[in-house]
């Protein structure tokens, strides 16, 4: 077992101890921490509204299931924000697995055509064949250095399994 805890392992684009293979993997920083906030403001605004509306004389009875409904409300908008949460890039051997918030893909090496990050862009793409693309929301330019740390590491891993992909020059002129 290795002494360095699983998120040190992932800050440095090394494999995880649990899923071998691959070599890098990131996850955006502040979008977490915004969408913690908000899930966790969402539910306490809810909460709030459900105690609120039984003291004051709105002409309408609110009973216990109506407070138990706004509640419930609040914590599925939260678990629906929170999905965001799930949203990550790896690559490796296998090829570059993206994760959104819904689903994940895996996209094999054969079918990577390049990588680019446009600069009217917040985040990069990973170019597909027929000049189809898809967005790499882990790495934002809303994180700054730590984006700009990631997209050279995912760079450096496309750069080893497919070096023509690597290039932004070369992939912008197919």
């Amino acid at each position: 077992m290795s002494a360095e805890p699983d998120g040190a392992a992932r800050a440095t684009g090394s494999p995880s101890a649990t899923e071998p293979g691959w070599e890098f993997e990131h996850r955006p920083t502040r979008m977490r921490r915004v969408v913690t906030v908000l899930a966790v403001v969402i539910v306490l605004v809810h909460i709030v509204w459900a105690i609120i509306l039984v003291r004051g004389d709105t002409g309408v009875t609110i009973g216990v299931p109506d407070q138990l409904a706004f509640v419930v409300t609040g914590l599925i908008f939260a678990g629906v924000l929170l999905t965001l949460l799930r949203i990550r890039v790896r690559a490796g051997s296998a090829g570059v697995e993206i994760t959104g918030p819904m689903r994940s893909r895996v996209w094999p090496w054969e079918d990577v055509v390049g990588l680019t990050f446009p600069r009217s862009s917040f985040w990069p793409r990973l170019e597909l064949p027929a000049y189809e693309h898809v967005g790499i929301w882990a790495i934002q330019t809303f994180d700054g250095a730590d984006g700009v740390e990631a997209m050279a590491r995912l760079r450096d891993v496309v750069r080893e399994h497919k070096p023509s992909a690597a290039d932004p020059e070369t992939v912008a002129d197919r």
